[in-house]
């Protein structure tokens, strides 16, 4: 049985599925125009996407953007993420680069959540450990952008997240058909029950949008919608995900409601 991960006034891994939009803008003015947007759609969760912004200008200080966008958001969580290129994100950066960048947003004040890559081996256990000491909360994921592993497989890179100090765990993989997306959620299911931790998953593409629209039945605590534009495949129109994950959440899953 998973904890649960406050976040403000949201508490991931209670309650009806929380819901995360992506903010993707490329200035700082967008951004902040963005932010507003979100909030107006009614998500749970702002999650910005640094790396769209990186990609435009690689030399922007970032520690200077959650200040300038925590007016839009109100008291809107927000997760900070540079995600990178081969786990479908906009830059390409070393492992020294990456941890520069993710520094520079743990600095920053307004950041309640920072997104880290189980694949920056080499620089996770000093960032992890240098956003909990800043109070930052972390999301420690991985993005399997060209298919979907097998379910034990998913779980032990789960299990591989927790152990590297993560507050919360992710995975997204690539559903090529109704058996990877099978796979995802026997392993959600599994995830769920033996880690500590609220567990987050989906299956990106068409075939995995059952993923994220009753991922809460199967113990995923966080899904994600667009507002502007979509920043992963699969990803629907926020409102329409509101109103599924809803219903999901009042007849879909009865012991949710009890909580």
């Amino acid at each position: 049985m998973s904890t649960v991960v406050q976040l403000r006034g949201v508490r991931v891994g209670a309650g009806r599925v929380k819901i995360a939009a992506s903010l993707t803008s490329a200035t700082s003015a967008e951004l902040a125009s963005e932010a507003g947007r979100v909030v107006a759609a009614g998500a749970d969760l702002a999650e910005w996407r640094a790396d769209y912004l990186l990609a435009a200008d690689p030399d922007h200080a970032l520690e200077e953007l959650p200040d300038r966008l925590r007016p839009h958001l109100g008291d809107l969580p927000l997760l900070a993420t540079v995600r990178s290129e081969v786990e479908g994100g906009q830059v390409r950066l070393t492992d020294a680069e990456y941890a520069a960048h993710t520094a520079a947003l743990l600095r920053a004040g307004d950041v309640d959540a920072i997104d880290l890559e189980l694949a920056r081996r080499p620089v996770l256990a000093e960032l992890a450990a240098e956003a909990a000491g800043a109070g930052i909360r972390v999301v420690v994921s991985q993005h399997h952008v060209t298919g979907t592993p097998p379910a034990a497989q998913i779980v032990e890179q789960l299990g591989q997240m927790a152990q590297a100090g993560a507050d919360i765990v992710k995975i997204a993989v690539t559903a090529r058909g109704p058996q990877d997306v099978l796979e995802l959620l026997a392993a959600t299911t599994r995830a769920a029950a033996e880690l500590a931790v609220p567990v987050i998953t989906m299956a990106m593409g068409p075939a995995g949008l059952v993923s994220r629209l009753c991922g809460e039945v199967f113990g995923s605590a966080v899904t994600f919608g667009a507002v502007d534009r979509a920043s992963a495949p699969g990803q629907i129109d926020i409102g329409q995900l509101k109103d599924v994950v809803q219903i999901v959440h009042e007849h879909g899953h009865p012991a949710s409601r009890s909580q």
